[in-house]
């Protein structure tokens, strides 16, 4: 997975929005800029590709020999926890590689803007796959670990999000991304909110699960119990499978209103490009920085 030159300048553009109380705060709809933080020095580490040459002491490396940098604590430092379906109801319509890209590109507009980034998968367990990535030369310790993450088994939304997430410190900006294909996603992002995190929710669709194609008597194949069932494909049903389809993405989007979160429904099929603009023009999670 990687992104071109042009598209990785349109990342480095944007900025993560979270509300000012995970830095402490309890008003105010967002934190300010990333360029304008103080920064407090905390510690050295080898210098990876990528990362700002304006930070490597010189000093170190002309007594050792080998390249260092300088790593930054800033005032309003925030935890992004990216959370990735993993149940296998992903590996359809391209959702599973589409979840992958976004939370890549969600996790390097945080890297650049000197924010922590940890990365989870969940199906019925939660797992921590990278924890507390910090600078823009760990984006591709967080890419190793997305290519060799596989959508497998059936989701358990209730019992993998009873975990809590590991931070630094206070509350963390957890992007989730998923199908949502699991009936009890509100009792479990409620779970969430317990911890007091700020929790967005990127829906995942392709566009064969919003616009199924007519096809008759077809074989259908739960891809997470394995259970078949064969179900003639008309016209009527289509129209049915449509309206019970949009009502529990209004359902979702309900939710999401009711708790004041983020929410978006992004198609799948659509080029990362584009997936990041729309979630862009959305409003509430990105912003030119």
């Amino acid at each position: 997975m990687s992104f071109d030159a042009g598209f990785t300048r349109t990342l480095e553009a944007l900025n993560l929005l979270a509300r000012r109380w995970l830095a402490g705060e309890e008003h105010g709809e967002r934190r300010t800029p990333r360029r304008g933080a103080s920064l407090e020095f905390a510690d050295y580490r080898r210098y990876a590709p990528g990362d700002e040459i304006r930070y490597i002491d010189w000093n170190v490396y002309a007594r050792h020999g080998a390249l260092f940098v300088k790593e930054f604590t800033a005032e309003e430092d925030v935890h992004i926890a990216l959370l990735l379906d993993t149940s296998r109801s992903m590996d359809f319509g391209g959702k599973f590689q589409a979840a992958k890209e976004l939370a890549a590109a969600f996790g390097y507009i945080g890297l650049v803007n000197f924010d922590t980034v940890s990365l989870y998968s969940y199906c019925a367990a939660l797992r921590l796959q990278k924890r507390h990535l910090r600078g823009k030369g760990t984006i591709f310790d967080l890419l190793s670990s997305l290519d060799g993450l596989k959508p497998d088994g059936a989701g358990d939304w209730n019992a993998a999000l009873s975990s809590p997430l590991t931070v630094l410190k206070g509350r963390s900006l957890v992007l989730l991304v998923s199908d949502f294909y699991d009936p009890a996603y509100a009792t479990a992002i409620t779970k969430l909110l317990a911890q007091r995190h700020q929790v967005n929710l990127i829906h995942l669709v392709s566009n064969e699960e919003v616009d199924p194609p007519e096809r008759g008597r077809t074989r259908l194949v739960d891809l997470e119990t394995g259970r078949e069932r064969d179900v003639p494909v008309t016209t009527a049903v289509i129209d049915q499978y449509r309206r019970r389809f949009q009502s529990y993405c209004a359902e979702i989007e309900q939710f999401a209103m009711k708790n004041e979160l983020f929410y978006a429904r992004i198609r799948s099929d659509d080029p990362l490009e584009k997936r990041v603009r729309d979630l862009f023009r959305h409003g509430g999670i990105l912003e030119h920085r």
